[in-house]
């Protein structure tokens, strides 16, 4: 059995790429005012404060009406989203943040040293978006966030702390949620792939071969923060179907899991580790073809072997 690298090539597949509505899934409740509207490739996280909704991260243009979809599912309007929060600047986590703005009026946020990125070198954010598809578009952020800055609305009070290496701005989010009557420490690391930062990507995007450490500096630097609910900004590193689809079959608790975010920056540290030992060649067979398909098989068939189940059919958690 090939063993997944889920910090490799996880694209989708070609006839994905072509008809996007393939990654869609039934969206669902995480725990109290926490919702994953996002899809197979892309998270995209739902928080209601109470006063207004918060979307951490969006899809590229071409999973808009997938996300619309799953926040109408859920019970929620697109005209109360307040905040549109985006963890680092490529095109699969803000893609259709200028559509969505369009018709919501909502104020963006991007780490400041993206947002410079973003305006500084237009020519290659220009050709990513394209490479993803049609009607990718970069944006203006209203806010651009500093390394400790504290995004509040509501009842939620997002921590962003600056920490690159996946691009040179990345944001990871920390924050407090009130569940069932005890205090939950929710945590996202803000971006973990590393095909970015071998020598030839670096140099190829004019960025300094330090990136590499800059990577590793930044694992550091959150290992410490207390996270009893790990979020990803794509499903396969937190595992969040496999997870939802245990509870659907009687696990009480399955995203509660204080032990996680240590071992899945472990798991990060060692699988970077090995990536800086390999040749030019090596790194270009490791990305040659992708593993998203293998990553979910399985994922979502009965404890029976009939029929499938699928996100939504179990019930939703309060």
């Amino acid at each position: 059995m090939t063993k997944i690298n889920r910090f490799g090539n996880m694209m989708p597949s070609e006839e994905q790429k072509r008809r996007p509505y393939l990654l869609d899934r039934t969206p669902f409740q995480i725990a109290g005012n926490l919702y994953y509207v996002g899809n197979e490739w892309c998270s995209s996280h739902l928080i209601d404060t109470g006063s207004g909704l918060i979307l951490l991260d969006v899809p590229c243009a071409s999973g808009l009406p997938g996300l619309l979809y799953n926040i109408d599912y859920l019970g929620f309007h697109i005209r109360d989203i307040r905040y549109i929060i985006v963890s680092h600047a490529h095109t699969d986590h803000f893609g259709c943040v200028n559509a969505l703005v369009h018709r919501t009026h909502a104020k963006t946020f991007l780490g400041a040293v993206d947002a410079q990125d973003m305006r500084e070198h237009a020519d290659r954010m220009e050709a990513m978006n394209q490479n993803l598809g049609v009607y990718n578009e970069t944006f203006s952020p209203d806010v651009e966030l500093q390394d400790g800055d504290i995004i509040e609305l509501g009842n939620t009070r997002i921590r962003c702390v600056f920490t690159p290496g996946h691009t040179v701005g990345v944001m990871s989010h920390f924050w407090d949620m009130q569940y069932k009557g005890k205090t939950i420490h929710v945590g996202i690391y803000g971006g973990a792939g590393f095909g970015s930062l071998s020598r030839k990507a670096l140099e190829k995007n004019g960025l300094p071969l330090s990136m590499q450490q800059t990577f590793l500096s930044s694992i550091d630097k959150v290992w410490n923060e207390p996270v009893d609910l790990m979020l990803g900004n794509h499903p396969f590193h937190n595992d969040v179907y496999q997870k939802y689809m245990r509870r659907c079959r009687g696990e009480e608790e399955p995203f509660i899991d204080p032990t996680e975010w240590h071992r899945y920056l472990q798991e990060l540290r060692d699988c970077y580790s090995e990536f800086l030992k390999l040749s030019d060649e090596e790194i270009e067979r490791m990305y040659a073809s992708s593993q998203l398909q293998a990553y979910y098989d399985g994922c979502f068939e009965s404890d029976g072997g009939e029929g499938e189940d699928t996100p939504g059919e179990c019930d939703r958690v309060s």
